[in-house]
């Protein structure tokens, strides 16, 4: 979970300079914090490394991953490590455009979306000798924008349910950035179905561990509640069924 990079954005006021415009990922905003307080479900730290022009912040978790929640109730992974997210966000500074797309999609339609958006882009900002300096500074290759698309989709569809992100106080969690990934409830019971297979094959090492084994953490919410003006009028949180 290199660090790498970040550490020569804090030591190099030029480079955090570069990376915050045109790029969007601001040091210094992270000083500042959040409007309303968050947490992880899971329990785990969260450490606020940057933020946008957006209100939206960009945390590292304890495993070195990085955690984008934006400013409007969505949050999502965006790199197993904050080099990850930085090769990101400099290979794609318009990456929020492109949370649902896939390689499936193909390379032609990956790279015509990329091109327009970062021809917008360019109406206003430099980004491409920027993006050299950055990237040769850093020590990032020059990765092609669909090697980082599919990336980003990977990143992505590992959000849940390490990564939930909740409101800190109360308890809501926020919608998933990016695509759909499989039913919460699968991997969150695939674990206890591998333990429960181990059991029924007559493998009596299992017995002590999965008698010790204390279950997911408390903090993990048994469903997801609906954020306020979410869900359409009167919406109310549900708790899962069994």
């Amino acid at each position: 979970m290199s660090g790498h990079a970040l550490r020569l954005l804090r030591q190099d006021h030029r480079l955090a300079e570069l990376v915050a415009h045109p790029f969007d990922f601001d040091l210094d905003r992270a000083a500042h914090g959040r409007v309303e307080e968050v947490r992880l479900a899971s329990g785990g730290p969260l450490d606020a490394v940057a933020g946008d022009d957006t209100g939206g912040t960009y945390f590292v978790c304890a495993d070195g991953s990085v955690l984008y929640a934006e400013s409007e109730g969505t949050a999502g992974i965006i790199g197993s490590s904050a080099d990850e997210a930085l090769e990101l966000v400099i290979g794609l500074p318009g990456w929020r455009d492109y949370i649902h797309l896939s390689p499936d999609d193909g390379e032609e339609k990956i790279l015509a979306r990329v091109t327009e958006t970062e021809d917008e882009i360019r109406e206003y900002y430099g980004i491409d000798e920027e993006r050299a300096e950055l990237r040769a500074a850093l020590g990032f290759p020059e990765r092609s924008p669909v090697e980082l698309v599919g990336r980003l989709r990977a990143a992505l569809l590992r959000t849940e349910p390490d990564f939930v992100l909740l409101n800190a106080d109360e308890g809501c969690a926020y919608d998933r950035l990016g695509p759909a990934g499989p039913p919460l409830w699968e991997p969150v019971l695939a674990a206890g179905r591998a333990d429960l297979t181990r059991l029924r094959e007559g493998d009596h090492t299992a017995w002590r561990g999965v008698a010790e084994d204390p279950g997911p953490a408390p903090a993990h919410p048994a469903g997801r509640a609906v954020r306020p003006g979410r869900g359409g009028p009167g919406a109310a949180a549900a708790p899962a069924t069994a």
